[in-house]
């Protein structure tokens, strides 16, 4: 049940938490999320993966802006199109194009490691559904929450909720890669 405010914007903002709350509580998305353990690995210990091109190992850099902003780069020139506000988010967009030399099964997180590609897949696309709706619930709390001055009840979750829920939902992101090119294999060698 949505809560009623006078200022318009706070208003749209309220009916669209309740919308996501709505699927998030939903029989359809519960049935798509086998699980909301992603597993105890710590989302801000990335491996790196080696350039595709090369096979050399990437170095971080620190683009020349203010704030500051982080990109992977190889020797031999390749690195993601955008560069991140963090290292760590920096990491995760480099292993998402560098797909070749990491296989899903040995993330440490989502619980893939006996699982076949189509399977593996199929348990990522329930977690990231499930991430960015708790993504997007906590980004519209602390907005509402801010407009409002918590007058409504609504507190803003912390940074490092809001940044752990990232963290997953980009490992998410490398990992349903990930499945994709091992489907793409296994059709290919059949």
């Amino acid at each position: 049940m949505t809560q009623r405010h006078s200022d318009p914007r706070v208003q749209r903002l309220l009916e669209k938490l309740d919308g996501l709350y709505e699927e998030l509580k939903s029989d359809e998305h519960y049935e798509m999320t086998e699980s909301v353990a992603y597993g105890h690995h710590d989302p801000f210990d990335i491996p790196t993966c080696i350039c595709d091109a090369c096979g050399e190992q990437p170095t971080m850099e620190m683009a020349r802006s203010e704030p500051p902003r982080w990109s992977m780069v190889c020797r031999c020139g390749r690195k993601p199109p955008s560069v991140r506000k963090s290292q760590w988010q920096a990491m995760l967009e480099w292993n998402g194009i560098n797909l070749a030399s990491f296989d899903y099964r040995d993330l440490p997180l989502f619980g893939l490691s006996n699982l076949d590609a189509e399977t593996g897949h199929k348990r990522l696309a329930g977690f990231r559904r499930n991430l960015e709706l708790r993504y997007n619930i906590a980004t519209l709390e602390g907005d509402i929450a801010r407009m409002t001055q918590r007058s409504l009840g609504i507190e803003q979750p912390g940074k490092g909720y809001t940044r752990r829920l990232q963290a997953y939902l980009m490992w998410c992101l490398w990992g349903l890669r990930l499945t994709k090119l091992a489907k793409q294999k296994t059709k290919n060698e059949s």
